[in-house]
């Protein structure tokens, strides 16, 4: 597979944004296990948002709370918005990995 200079911006927009400044300290190689360790990040935040939904979801089912029915789909599509947005991170989080994988198989050692 070949990068066009479109996907090598984004890549280094991904960098920019996904490791900040230690996008500049660290070799292509360094990189990699920080950004698994920003993918796993990723699950916890998954889950915590899953649990509120569960947790929210048990309250308004059961009426354990006066609030009202416009408050639970307002916050129903919050996390769901906000658990979209991170599957959207993770895909750009493991394309940015396999983007590196790859320069380093081809040994590519310029700068993004």
């Amino acid at each position: 597979m070949s990068y066009s200079s479109d996907d090598k911006a984004r890549f280094k927009t991904y960098l920019e944004v996904f490791l900040r400044s230690e996008n500049d300290d660290l070799s292509d190689t360094e990189k990699i296990p920080a950004l698994k360790k920003k993918l796993n990040s990723k699950w916890i935040q998954l889950f915590i948002n899953v649990a509120i939904i569960i947790l929210f979801a048990f309250m308004y089912l059961n009426g354990y709370t006066t609030f009202g029915d416009i408050f639970y789909y307002i916050i129903f599509g919050v996390f769901a918005i906000n658990i979209a947005l991170i599957f959207w991170q993770r895909k750009q989080i493991t394309d940015l990995i396999e983007f590196l994988e790859y320069r380093i198989e081809r040994g590519h050692s310029d700068d993004l």
